[in-house]
């Protein structure tokens, strides 16, 4: 499985993220292509949709980025 993950993370399309994280700071990932069909909602917040999911390739896994804290999506 994991491989197959990795095969998958190296033929699809990129992109970098530059993200402000929860304390403020301000990060660049390089993730897969956002897909509408990994949304995520928040019941605390009563918001069905607040952001997405996607394979991160600087931590090696899938990540979690809210739309409210996405600075500038670019594809590379």
């Amino acid at each position: 499985m994991k491989l197959l993950q990795k095969l998958k993370s190296l033929f699809s399309r990129k992109y970098q993220v530059v993200y402000r994280t929860l304390d403020g700071r301000t990060e660049m990932y390089t993730i897969n292509k956002p897909n509408y069909d990994f949304e995520f909602g928040n019941e605390k917040e009563g918001k069905r949709i607040v952001g997405f999911r996607s394979y991160c390739h600087n931590r090696h896994g899938v990540r979690s980025f809210r739309y409210d804290r996405v600075v500038a999506l670019e594809r590379i």
